[in-house]
């Protein structure tokens, strides 16, 4: 019996021995994966920023000019995750490496050694005195590694579920707008903005020292937290908060963690700017706030010469800066914001049942080519001129747009100006003045 025991003992020992180290191997195991991850999420990452290029196309594209600031905060903030993120997995993959390098000189060196250096023992001591133990090193840049990817990721699943849902009103604000009111629209919209600044400043008030003790009003703030956060990050609320908990509970602990995770916003911060100024960002952000162009300075995307790696065009083009033809080719893009725009000023096609499909289609197009027409018009030195219009979709970029033809031959050699509007109300007018210069072919 007393062998058998022994025996049942021992069989435990084996089964429990493996389920109580796992956490730990895998903890020890786990740079691996993570190398392995970082350097495909820093691939990854670098290829969102064309995804935002992509989305800021789309919003002046599909969003009434009005809604452009709107588009902007949306899309900036993006840009503000994404090159946050990317600080992060770089930093992580860099830190690793470093990691990997102490572990391995430690491997082959264990500590310093004072009678071994290769300088006087004096400065040896000294200089060993301001510096860490080589194990407190591997052990801190582990830490700040582990810590890198759990908030990376946390902070992506954050801004993801935020964007979306961002995304989903502002689409649902736009195809209701036309059956309900504006301000029962803005609901939504002014109650999330409430219970943010709600939380902000209960949050303020209830992390004051002399506040900590009271009962009523940390629970208001524990309310407020859970309440907010559901609303901003729906049913991830629960994972988010987790981690946020893990640092904020420990900041005391191990506040270089918390400082390390400020100073990605500070890294993020002129990375995000960098890559705004290679998308279209900022044309969202002068159309919003109704700053012009300088008319006396030549924008080089006003000319197909000068614009061949354009991916979306915001102005109207021409074939170069330097014209030798008699005749000059335009095309204005059309976006599909205008639909609404020039609601008051064309009229809306009506099917004529006696006709057949195909005539019908046939009725439609000219019915829409006359409404581009009418709302765009061209100047060339001031004068109106018959641009003779045809649909057309750019060979470029693919926008939907039309393709006008202005005859010169009447002009004189030298300096010219083009002018294309749109008129959409005559409280509603844009247009662009496109310089060129005319010479004969020689």
């Amino acid at each position: 019996m007393e062998e058998n025991a022994n025996k049942e003992i021992e069989i435990n020992e084996v089964v429990k021995a493996p389920t109580k180290g796992w956490l730990q191997r895998l903890k020890d195991e786990s740079w691996e994966a993570e190398l392995l991850v970082s350097a495909i999420a820093i691939f990854g990452i670098f290829q969102m920023f064309d995804v935002i290029d992509w989305g800021t196309n789309k919003f002046i594209n599909i969003l009434n000019p009005s809604q452009y600031l709107v588009g902007y905060a949306i899309l900036f903030i993006g840009l503000f995750a994404i090159s946050i993120l990317a600080s992060m997995f770089v930093i992580h993959f860099f830190l690793r490496a470093y990691w990997i390098g102490l572990v391995g000189l430690n491997s082959v060196f264990p500590d310093y050694s004072i009678e071994d250096s290769a300088y006087s023992k004096i400065y040896t001591e000294k200089i060993l005195s301001i510096l860490p133990k080589l194990e407190d090193s591997i052990k801190k840049v582990d830490e700040l590694c582990s810590v890198i990817f759990s908030a990376a990721f946390t902070f992506l699943l954050m801004y993801a579920y935020m964007a979306l849902m961002a995304c989903l009103y502002l689409l649902l604000f736009n195809l209701l707008s036309g059956f309900i009111p504006t301000l029962i629209l803005l609901i939504p919209l002014v109650l999330f903005i409430g219970a943010m600044m709600f939380q902000i400043i209960i949050g303020t008030i209830a992390n004051l020292k002399k506040n900590r003790e009271k009962e009523s009003l940390q629970v208001l703030y524990f309310k407020a937290v859970k309440y907010t956060s559901l609303i901003m990050i729906g049913p991830l609320y629960k994972s988010i908060l987790q981690v946020s908990m893990i640092f904020g509970s420990n900041f005391k602990k191990n506040k270089s963690l918390a400082y390390l995770m400020l100073s990605f916003l500070v890294v993020g911060m002129p990375l995000a700017i960098i890559q705004m100024n290679k998308t279209n960002i900022p044309y969202l952000i002068k159309t919003g706030i109704g700053v012009e162009d300088d008319e006396l300075k030549i924008d080089p995307n006003y000319y197909a010469s000068e614009n061949t790696s354009s991916t979306f065009l915001l102005a109207p083009e021409i074939a170069s800066d330097v014209i030798k033809s008699k005749v000059i080719k335009v095309f204005i893009p059309i976006f599909d914001n205008e639909k609404k725009l020039r609601e008051g000023t064309c009229e809306t096609y009506k099917e004529d049942e006696n006709l057949t499909k195909s005539e019908q289609r046939k009725a439609s197009g000219l019915s829409f080519l006359n409404c581009y027409k009418t709302y765009n018009t061209v100047f060339l030195n001031d004068e109106k001129v018959d641009a003779n219009f045809l649909k057309y979709k750019h060979p470029i970029t693919k926008q939907f747009g039309v393709i006008g033809y202005v005859s010169l031959k009447d002009a004189t050699f030298g300096m010219q100006t083009i002018t294309i509007k749109k008129e959409y109300s005559k409280d509603n007018v844009k247009s662009w003045s496109i310089p060129f210069y005319y010479t004969e072919n020689n």
